[in-house]
C-alpha cells in the first residue's frame, strides 16, 4: 500500500482524489485544507483524516507521499515543511513563481533525500505522447511550423487566479503546459517573444507567445482565459515537418497524421486509456519513489519550463524579445 496524504480540496485535489482510485495500492489517508467543510467532502470518499493544518497533519498522520494541489505562490512553503518531514512530494504545476523559489524546492527535496514530481500533466496524454514519438521517429521530417492553443474561460471557481502574483496568469497556469511539452520535443529554447491582450473584464487575458529554439525552430503558443463563461476548453497541437503533419484538436475523434498529402493519412492510434493521463502521471510518481528513479518531470525538469515561461511574462510586459540566458531569477 502506498500512502498519501492530499493538501488542497480543491478542483485540482479532487481530480487527483479520483485519479488514485485508478491505482492499484494507491490510498488517500489524510486530507488538508483551510475549509475543514472541503477537506470533509473529500476525505469520506477514503475514510481519510482531515486536517486544516499541514503541519499537524505532518506531526500526526503516517504516509508515504504528500500531494501539493495548493495556489502556486504557496508551493515553496508547503514542499519545503513536507521535505522537512521526510515525505516525498508530488506538486502540481508549476513548481513556483520564481526561479528562486523552485531552487529552494529542489534543494529541500534533495538535502532531505524525498523525491520531487512536479504535474506536468500533458506529457503523459496519448495524443501528445504520439505526436513525440512520430517526430523523434522522423517520420514528420525536420519541424517547420509548431502551434499549440490553449483556451477557455476564466477559472472563476477560485478568485487567487485573477492575481497574477499568485498565479501567474495564463502564461504560468496555462501556457506552461505547452512550454514544457515543447521543450520536451525540441529541447532548449534560445529567445521567447510574448503578447498579451487584457480585457476589460476582470481577469480576461489572451496570450500570444513565439518561441525560437536553440535548434531553429519556432513555434507559437496561444493560451487564453478571454472567453465566456461556458465556454468550453480547448486545446490544440499541431506539429508540421517536411515529410508529415501531425495534429490534434481535442474533441475530434482522431489526431491525424498526414504523410505525402491528403490522399495518403492515417489516424494516430487512439489507444483508449483505462487511466486517466492524471492517474498515469501519479503512478508514476510511485513507481519513481518506490524504485528510486529520477521522475519524467522533475523538480530540474519543471524549473527549465518555469524559466521560459518568465521569459514569456517579461516579454509581455516590455514588448520585447528575451534572451533565455539572462533568465537567472
Amino acid at each position: 500500500m502506498f500512502t498519501i496524504g492530499l493538501i488542497g480540496a480543491g478542483t485540482m485535489g479532487n481530480t487527483h482524489s479520483r485519479s488514485y482510485r485508478q491505482i492499484a495500492g494507491a490510498r488517500i489517508v489524510a486530507v488538508c485544507d483551510i475549509d475543514g467543510e472541503k477537506a470533509n467532502q473529500l476525505a469520506s470518499a477514503w475514510g481519510a483524516t482531515i486536517f486544516t493544518s499541514m503541519e499537524d497533519m505532518l506531526k500526526s498522520e503516517q504516509f508515504d507521499a504528500v500531494d501539493i494541489c495548493l495556489p502556486t505562490d504557496l508551493h515553496r512553503q508547503a514542499v519545503e515543511l513536507a521535505a522537512s518531514y521526510g515525505k516525498h512530494v508530488f506538486c502540481e504545476k508549476p513548481i513556483a513563481l520564481t526561479v528562486e523559489d523552485s531552487e529552494a524546492m529542489i534543494e529541500a527535496c534533495k538535502k532531505a533525500g524525498v523525491t520531487l514530481m512536479v504535474g506536468h500533466v500533458v506529457r503523459f496524454f496519448p495524443e501528445y505522447r504520439a505526436a513525440r514519438e512520430q517526430l523523434l521517429s522522423g517520420r514528420l521530417g525536420d519541424p517547420a511550423v509548431v502551434r499549440t492553443i490553449r483556451s477557455g474561460a476564466f477559472p472563476s471557481w477560485s478568485g487567487w487566479f485573477k492575481d497574477d502574483s499568485r498565479s501567474g496568469g495564463p502564461l504560468l497556469d496555462l501556457a506552461i503546459h505547452d512550454f514544457d511539452y515543447l521543450r520536451w520535443c525540441f529541447g532548449p529554447v534560445r529567445r521567447v517573444f510574448s503578447r498579451t491582450l487584457t480585457t476589460k473584464r476582470e481577469g480576461m487575458e489572451h496570450t500570444l507567445t513565439l518561441l525560437r529554439f536553440e535548434s531553429g525552430v519556432m513555434a507559437h503558443v496561444e493560451a487564453s482565459w478571454a472567453y465566456p463563461q461556458g465556454a468550453p476548453f480547448q486545446t490544440s497541437l499541431e506539429i508540421t515537418g517536411t515529410k508529415g503533419l501531425a495534429l490534434f484538436e481535442k474533441d475530434k475523434s482522431n489526431s491525424i497524421v498526414k504523410f505525402g498529402g491528403p490522399l495518403n493519412q492515417q489516424g494516430v492510434p487512439d489507444s483508449p486509456l483505462s487511466k486517466s493521463p492524471y492517474a498515469l502521471e501519479l503512478e508514476h510518481f510511485i513507481e519513481c519513489v518506490k524504485h528510486k528513479k529520477e521522475p519524467i518531470t522533475s523538480g530540474e525538469e519543471a524549473l527549465a519550463s518555469l524559466k521560459i515561461g518568465i521569459a514569456a511574462f517579461r516579454s509581455a510586459q516590455t514588448n520585447l524579445p528575451v534572451e533565455m540566458e539572462g533568465i537567472l531569477q
